[in-house]
């Protein structure tokens, strides 16, 4: 039997669907013959808590037994997919091969292949690869199926990330709580995270500039020229490079005072002056970034509100393609579907019929780049080929963020915006002078999308320029100089953080080293499109951070441990160096084994210096009964008579924050309030 493994009910569905098996559904998986298609729901597994590496791990707060280094590592099948996984353990054990056809990346392929750790699989293993799922796109992949070796080393690189994540948080988490919380209990409880701390710092810095700011003035000058057949347009002055400050700011209040006077009544010589007929294509479809970033700014809703609805938009109601994507590109062999999908969005919407008749789906757009989309293990997001749906169905944001990635793919078949693109230089009293200015000739894309935050060319530029040639004399007919101030970075909002996270465009400026800045460029930045907006969600969980009038500030809590912590622990570098390594593993140039060597040295040396620091605090209160005394652990049997009140049952519970710590409670709490730890 040959089994493909999938990673989602959705993908087995596309790819069953070419191989002709989902006539033969059962439960859990379909199959027709000697090929079955299975699949999980994304990471199914999850690593064991730490209590299960030993009972001197229970106790949250128990610093002495740190660091906890597991040498074999546990997995356990989350709760929700235990009837899913037991399916799969099935179909293993009766397959000859297993083609993994999860998605086409590193993290598909640890979905997969702690599957087939865990249930001990051990025979033959291939791998189909592909980012779209499309008929044609299936086809091609399943015509190239591969052996299960080429991935590997992307399992290796999962596996050593994840774990990595575990050793910061489990280690780092408890640690730091005992030495540099404020105090006890569950709201000064610290979590550090390997993408999650590191963020936390950018806000953290960008507040420290804001109210550190020192403002200072600067000079800016415009003049007005005018033609001999009285044509005026403005131009501003160009600041030389000896009266450029740090900042390419001119703060000599003087030179420009003295400039203002020699304007008056003075003339000027053309420099130069250029048209060029310039062409911008249409905006690209949405990633999942680029989408949370221009919702948030629309519709002023969060990352992960904006994530659940493109969800939604995609596995309830089947309108648009898979959300959690990096890529804004699509594969050429979806071209052939265009037709198909514009019949749909027609019957979803029929006022949309005599726009799509201006559209060519023909149209050889940028959009089809198969270069880009092999890069990802998704494409762009997209409207689907779903035809039986009523907008009615959506709420208002539903429907907003359906039309903000329907309207993109349109304007991907309509004509490039073309414009005239002007530039004047002027110089008088030996300065120079320089206007712009844009004179549309084909508006194409812009007439359905409009203007747009990106991709658009200059919209603010439309100033129509006259018609000068080099060396043509002008009369200056006024100034205008200004006197403005330096203004901080403004505070983030999420859509800015998410881009920070992506780019790091603003932390870079702060790094000298061509090297490390060469390596944050190489990365994808903090965290994944999948993960960024979960990461801000436990930031503000942690109380690290809060909302203010809509911008995100750092609280005293998050400010405190910045500060408190290695500076290492929060810095974007050491992250983007460990997604160098991972690179590393994924090439095949770094063993799994050398890395984890080396991220056991360093959690081990700051688990350390954790207790150092820790020596001097004083520890928790001990739980105690009523008379006083600790309350010792128990061993105790689930449905046991509680022993208080005689009439309830003992059952195991245990703390939300603390999940691994688990006690003996009564089913007639809160009527009862028993309590024993469990032994």
């Amino acid at each position: 039997m040959r089994l493909f493994l999938c990673e989602k009910p959705s993908q087995a569905k596309d790819i069953g669907k070419v191989l002709g098996v989902t006539g033969g559904r059962f439960d859990g998986y379909f199959q027709k013959g000697d090929t079955a298609v299975t699949w999980a729901f994304g990471h199914i597994l999850s690593q064991s808590m730490p209590a299960a590496y030993g009972e001197e791990f229970a106790d949250f707060g128990n610093i002495d037994a740190l660091p906890v280094l597991p040498d074999n590592w546990k997995m356990e099948v989350q709760t929700k997919a235990a009837k899913q996984f037991k399916v799969i353990k099935g179909l293993l054990a009766k397959a000859d091969e297993v083609v993994i056809a999860t998605d086409a990346d590193r993290e598909g392929e640890v979905i997969a292949r702690e599957i087939l750790d865990l249930c001990g699989y051990r025979k033959k293993v291939s791998r189909f690869w592909t980012s779209g799922l499309d008929t044609a796109s299936v086809k091609k992949a399943l015509a190239s199926i591969m052996p299960g070796k080429q991935k590997e080393t992307l399992y290796q690189a999962g596996l050593a990330r994840s774990r990595a994540d575990w050793l910061v948080g489990m280690n780092l988490s408890r640690a730091y709580t005992v030495a540099y919380s404020e105090g006890f209990g569950k709201e000064h409880t610290l979590s550090i995270g390997r993408i999650q701390t590191p963020t936390l710092n950018l806000v953290v810095r960008r507040d420290h500039i804001i109210e550190n700011f020192q403002p200072y003035p600067y000079y800016v000058l415009s003049a007005v020229f005018q033609t001999s057949s009285k044509e005026q347009f403005a131009a501003q002055w160009q600041i030389p490079d000896a009266l450029k400050n740090s900042d390419g700011l001119c703060t000599d209040k003087t030179f420009v005072a003295n400039l203002a006077k020699q304007l008056a009544n003075a003339t000027g010589t053309v420099v130069s002056a250029k048209t060029e007929c310039k062409k911008t294509p249409a905006p690209l479809p949405y990633s999942l970034s680029a989408l949370q970033k221009e919702a948030g700014k629309k519709l002023g809703i969060s990352a992960s509100k904006v994530l659940k609805i493109a969800q939604e938009l995609y596995e309830k109601h089947k309108i648009t393609s898979y959300p959690r994507t990096p890529c804004r590109y699509l594969p050429q062999s979806q071209q052939s579907e265009v037709a198909e999908v514009f019949a749909a969005m027609a019957a979803i919407d029929g006022s949309l019929t005599p726009v799509l008749a201006k559209a060519d789906p023909n149209r050889p757009s940028r959009v089809w780049n198969d270069g880009q989309v092999n890069k990802h293990s998704h494409h762009a997001i997209i409207p689907t080929t779903t035809a039986n749906f009523s907008l009615s169905q959506l709420d208002k944001n539903e429907r907003e963020i359906y039309l903000m990635i329907r309207n993109r793919y349109i304007a991907q078949f309509y004509p490039d915006y073309e414009y005239d693109a002007s530039v004047i230089l002027v110089e008088s009293c030996g300065q120079q002078f320089k206007a712009t200015g844009q004179t549309p000739k084909v508006q194409g894309w812009k007439t359905w999308l409009g203007k747009t935050d990106e991709d658009g060319g200059d919209d603010n530029d439309s100033t129509v320029l006259p018609a000068v040639s080099d060396g043509q004399q002008l009369t200056v007919t006024g100034s205008n100089p200004e006197t403005k101030k330096t203004a901080p970075p403004p505070r983030f909002t999420e859509a800015t953080l998410l881009d920070e996270m992506q780019t790091l465009s603003d932390f870079l400026k702060t790094v000298e080293d061509e090297q490390i800045k060469k390596i944050l460029r190489s990365t994808e930045g903090l965290g994944t499109e999948a993960t960024r907006a979960n990461i801000i969600d436990r930031l503000f969980e942690m109380s690290y951070i809060e909302k203010q009038k809509g911008k995100i500030v750092s609280t005293e809590k998050g400010r405190k441990l910045i500060a408190q912590i290695p500076a290492m622990v929060a810095d974007p570098i050491t992250t983007a160096k460990w997604e160098l390594a991972l690179a590393g593993i994924e090439a095949g140039k770094l063993t799994l084994a050398e890395f984890m060597t080396y991220q056991q040295k360093v959690i081990t040396d700051l688990v350390g210096q954790a207790k150092k620091d820790a020596a001097g605090k004083p520890r928790p209160p001990k739980q105690t009964d009523s008379a006083g005394t600790k309350k010792q652990a128990v061993a105790r049997n689930e449905d046991d008579v509680c022993p208080t009140c005689k009439e309830g049952h003992l059952k195991q519970r245990c703390f939300k924050e603390n999940p691994e710590k688990r006690y003996w409670g009564c089913s007639r709490f809160p009527e009862c309030k028993h309590f024993e730890w469990v032994k």
